[in-house]
């Protein structure tokens, strides 16, 4: 996939606030590609243009060269809530995408059985979502995405709202879940040390309205291991990054200050 040139204003009435300022950013086929950015800096709103659910005031995006801007269908999104329909079973919730793209029922619900085994949620087939502890809901969102027939897979903070133990453990299942299907994954995330485990390249975004301010191809190799994370170099790319972000939001301030 390939974004070039995208901007975006919302507009209330007499007032306009520009989300996106001509964002450029690229995800190879098989890549891990992370979004990090503050916190209401358009990184979802990025995600809604892509996904076709709002147009930009400019810019195009394309997916092995054709143009999709403005159109849907072409990725499959997993958001920060697990959003599982209440009345259907973890399988059926699963099964969803397979189903949408036409795959028969019976077809489907095997090839779901096969994931949720892999996934931790065997035995839970049958189980309503108020039956599933968040971490769990979040397996059966993320795998109905991975089931999905798009090559892209856009992961909207998926862990946010866990715990930080869930978090871990969600990382490191989604890092093995990942290495073995290598999937085109756009990843939205607050969390520098969680870009840089699960990442091939991250791109730092500036606060609104949002820029590219830096790209880092991470250089650890694959598979990963939690205790990465305590490396030398881990460390000092963990800082770095920060201190981009800290910069960043100085620059704001010192902006907001001065008007």
């Amino acid at each position: 996939m390939e974004v070039t040139g995208l901007s975006k204003t919302y507009r209330e009435g007499k007032s306009a606030v520009q989300v996106l300022d001509n964002i450029n950013l690229t995800v190879a086929e098989g890549e891990f590609v992370s979004i990090v950015g503050p916190s209401g800096s358009g990184k979802s709103t990025l995600f809604h243009l892509i996904g076709g659910l709002t147009q930009p005031d400019a810019g195009r995006i394309a997916l092995r060269g054709r143009e999709i801007t403005g159109e849907r269908g072409h990725i499959a999104y997993v958001p920060q809530q697990p959003a599982l329909f209440p009345w259907r079973t973890t399988l059926d919730n699963v099964a969803l995408g397979l189903e949408v793209a036409g795959t028969p029922l019976r077809e489907a619900r095997a090839q779901t059985r096969e994931w949720l085994a892999k996934a931790g949620l065997a035995g839970y087939e049958e189980a309503y979502p108020h039956m599933l502890s968040g971490g769990m809901q979040q397996r059966a969102a993320f795998l109905r995405g991975l089931l999905s027939p798009q090559e892209l897979m856009a992961l909207d903070e998926p862990f946010s709202a866990l715990d930080a133990l869930t978090r871990s453990d969600m990382q490191h299942w989604l890092l093995e879940l990942w290495e073995k299907n290598r999937r085109s994954v756009l990843f939205i995330t607050h969390s520098i040390e969680e870009a840089l485990l699960l990442s091939d390249r991250i791109v730092l975004l500036s606060g609104r309205p949002a820029r590219v301010l830096h790209e880092l191809t991470v250089p650890f190799p694959r598979p990963r291991q939690a205790e990465m994370a305590e490396e030398p170099e881990f460390l000092r790319l963990r800082r770095e990054m920060t201190e981009l972000m800290r910069s960043e939001q100085r620059i704001m301030q010192e902006g907001k200050a001065g008007s």
